[in-house]
């Protein structure tokens, strides 16, 4: 097979709780300065005063040379002159904090450091801080019992063992390996709240199998292993959407694609995939893989629209879900839809408005998890399109159809963008909803919306 050893396909994102400790403490810092101030400094710093003209002869350097350099190192606080002598002043002294293994002062800068610190309660290790933002698509990890009982102390033993971890991973020092812990002068627990870890999913099409990985986390993977298997244990317990009859038919139709025809026959046969996945457009159609919200995906639908020029003033984003627990459990989905309504605006519509439409039998306790995200959400009328088929619509514009094939437990995305006007009409007349048969789960009144921005 002539394809790719892993390829991703899914993005999930995990809430984990956490709570937060302010931490003062004091860091020096490897300090990089000009050779004659720091050979002048060192010299100091063993000698603890020296004679001028010594100093001068020491270096060679002329009356002038050598007033220049001590001129400089006074202005700064670092040198200081009694009588004839030149001593190193406080500021000077402070730079050589550290003296290393063969007794040679190391000059350093001392900063003091104020920083607030989160500790995930499932493996207790510090975690970076992301946005605040909580969601209900989003996977929640339990935490571990009793785990909000951390003490200060906890807190300030951990930052002290892992500094470098810190410095490296949460903090991203550029010159992280130059910076070091000198003191921690105190610890405070703070409040308790959510972090997200962000995940992304790899289907590899030679073992046939599905699973999460954590880019986050690759500098330490050992110390997240509580983690890493909460978080595995979490998606291991999400559905892929149901292999449903007609979706075949269905899209090819809609694509005129007929790459999937052998996995539509049997998913897992692996002669099947490599003719799917093997690269391929044609007039009107690009083929993909993976979820719509992921960057690549993403960034097709958004040249689609920049190649079109002008779109519709007015314009409605329809996307159709597929069933299953799996999908959309990312900030991917949000971000994508920002993403592509400011390229459209930017294109001309001035009124753009997203729909959501459900298959029924999406579980009822996901229903609303994405209200947030589209201002319109309708349960399809039952059998109206295969519960595993997946669209988002741009009207007149674009199109990305996405089959989802099953893998075990979970279902791989693929299908293709449709730019071909005459499939791009058939698609819009396909997802129009009208009729009884359609039932709005919910439905943003604009005026409200409006009133309630003016209020804050």
């Amino acid at each position: 097979m002539s394809t790719a050893t892993r390829i991703e396909v899914d993005a999930i994102d995990f809430q984990i709780a956490c709570r937060r400790f302010n931490i003062r403490a004091t860091i020096t810092r490897e300090r990089q300065m000009p050779v004659v101030d720091e050979f002048v400094l060192r010299l100091l710093a063993v000698t603890e005063r020296m004679p001028l003209s010594r100093l001068r002869a020491w270096f060679g350097f002329s009356e002038a040379e050598m007033e220049t350099v001590l001129l400089d190192l006074g202005r700064r606080a670092l040198v200081e002159f009694q009588g004839d002598d030149v001593i190193l002043a406080a500021a000077g002294r402070d730079l050589f904090r550290g003296v290393s293994d063969d007794g040679v002062p190391q000059l350093v800068e001392v900063a003091p450091m104020l920083s607030d610190v989160w500790f995930d309660l499932v493996s207790r290790n510090m975690v970076p801080r992301s946005r605040p933002r909580q969601h209900a698509y989003l996977v929640r990890l339990r935490e571990q019992p009793d785990a909000r009982e951390l003490p200060e102390s906890f807190a300030r033993e951990a930052f002290e063992a892992n500094f470098r971890d810190y410095a490296r991973r949460i903090r991203r020092f550029p010159d992280a390996d130059s910076v070091n812990l000198y003191s921690i002068s105190d610890v405070e627990g703070g409040r308790y709240g959510y972090q997200t870890l962000r995940a992304g999913v790899t289907f590899d099409p030679v073992r046939f199998s599905m699973r999460p990985s954590f880019p986050d986390l690759d500098d330490a993977p050992a110390n997240f292993g509580k983690l890493t298997v909460a978080a595995n244990d979490a998606w291991q317990m999400l559905e892929g959407s149901d292999v449903a009859p007609g979706t075949a038919h269905e899209y090819e139709r809609m694509t005129g694609d007929q790459r999937l025809a052998g996995l539509f026959q049997d998913s897992a046969a692996a002669e099947a995939w490599g003719i799917a996945l093997a690269p391929s457009s044609q007039e009107g159609f690009k083929a993909t893989v993976g979820a719509i919200y992921l960057g690549a995906n993403v960034d097709l639908l958004v040249d689609a629209i920049a190649a079109a020029g002008k779109t519709r003033e007015s314009l409605e984003l329809v996307w159709v879900r597929p069933n299953g627990s799996s999908w959309g459990r990312s900030l991917c989905l949000a971000d994508a839809m920002q993403t592509i309504r400011e390229a459209t605006r930017k294109a001309g519509a001035s009124n753009t408005r997203a729909a959501l439409l459900v298959p029924r039998s999406t579980h009822k306790s996901i229903r609303l998890d994405h209200k947030r995200v589209f201002e319109t959400g309708t349960l399809l009328p039952q059998g109206h399109l295969p519960t595993n088929l997946e669209v988002f619509l741009i009207p007149g514009l674009a199109a990305l159809v996405n089959v989802h094939m099953p893998v075990g437990g979970r279902s791989v995305p693929i299908g293709g963008m449709v730019t071909d006007p005459k499939r791009l009409s058939r698609i819009e007349e396909r997802l129009k909803t009208a009729g009884e048969r359609w039932e709005d789960i919910w439905r943003w009144d604009p005026r409200k919306v409006q009133i309630a921005k003016s209020s804050q």
